[in-house]
């Protein structure tokens, strides 16, 4: 492949997070442009600026599915950031569900945004029949949602192996799992309540669709994104969340500098935002 020009660069670059947020930084340069060669053979381009050329006006947009799959990032586990669960499930859930009940209102909306391989939905379904006991009286929705359709596909199934399930508490593991193999599998019961669907953060019909919800849990998604893209999904969030709605970050994000439409509120183990 021919010497990458920046100019070459920016513009895929620009074009990339146009359409999906994520942002690459001069210095990641050579890191995307490893991540393209595999396409970029496959199509028969020898120059960055032919490929970018053909996914600007490709009329279909299929190459921008295969693009996201290769750029997207998804590293995640079940239970991840024990801390901020613990907080959702000692002290916000039970306020929520009492307030509701209060209401006669026996319906919670859930949604995990750049859920990956479906470990972090699969995790707060868990918490959820902990917590709710007579939870067959309600309507539960969690949702599950990534761009990268290769990952929930695999969320789909609902298969993993030790590394996924190394920071879940041993019941968990027990009750929730069939194992085979050296392999884990979701049983149905939680496998059942989740739902899988592709979302782009950034296009604002898919995000207008999302509504109603009484939890985000958009972690370690937003640090990829450019200040821009954060603004706009955090204001779909907010948007998207009831009244006394809760979003969930990545232990390192903050709104700071982003927004100040959210409540911080502080609990025990962790800072969460909530919509007023």
């Amino acid at each position: 492949m021919k010497d990458l020009e920046h100019e070459e660069f920016k513009h895929l670059r620009d074009l990339i997070c146009q359409k999906i947020g994520i942002f690459f930084e001069d210095d990641k340069k050579y890191y995307l442009v490893r991540r393209l060669e595999y396409r970029m053979r496959a199509l028969g381009y020898e120059t960055l600026l032919d490929y970018y050329r053909f996914l600007r006006y490709d009329p279909t947009g299929k190459e921008f599915i295969n693009l996201f799959n290769l750029l997207t990032t998804n590293e995640t586990y079940f239970f991840r950031n024990i801390p901020q669960l613990l907080t959702f499930r000692e002290e916000i859930l039970p306020s929520v569900v009492a307030r509701k009940r209060e209401n006669h209102q026996y319906e919670l909306k859930v949604w995990s945004a750049g859920c990956s391989t479906g470990e972090e939905p699969y995790t707060l379904a868990m918490l959820l029949l902990d917590m709710i006991p007579d939870i067959d009286h309600w309507k539960i929705q969690i949702l599950g949602t990534d761009i990268n359709t290769q990952v929930l596909g695999r969320a789909k199934e609902g298969v993993y192996d030790y590394r996924s399930i190394r920071e879940m508490p041993p019941r968990y593991a027990l009750q929730y799992f069939q194992v085979k193999d050296k392999k884990y599998f979701i049983r149905p019961k939680i496998k059942e309540m989740v739902n899988f669907m592709i979302i782009n953060l950034v296009d604002p019909d898919q995000m207008k669709s999302m509504q109603n919800m009484d939890f985000i849990f958009c972690r370690n998604v937003l640090i990829y994104f450019s200040p821009e893209a954060c603004k706009k999904v955090v204001n779909y969030f907010y948007d998207s969340l009831n009244k006394g709605g809760y979003l969930f970050l990545g232990h390192s994000e903050s709104l700071y500098r982003i927004t100040a439409i959210f409540k911080l509120a502080k609990f025990k183990n962790s800072l969460v935002y909530m919509k007023e």
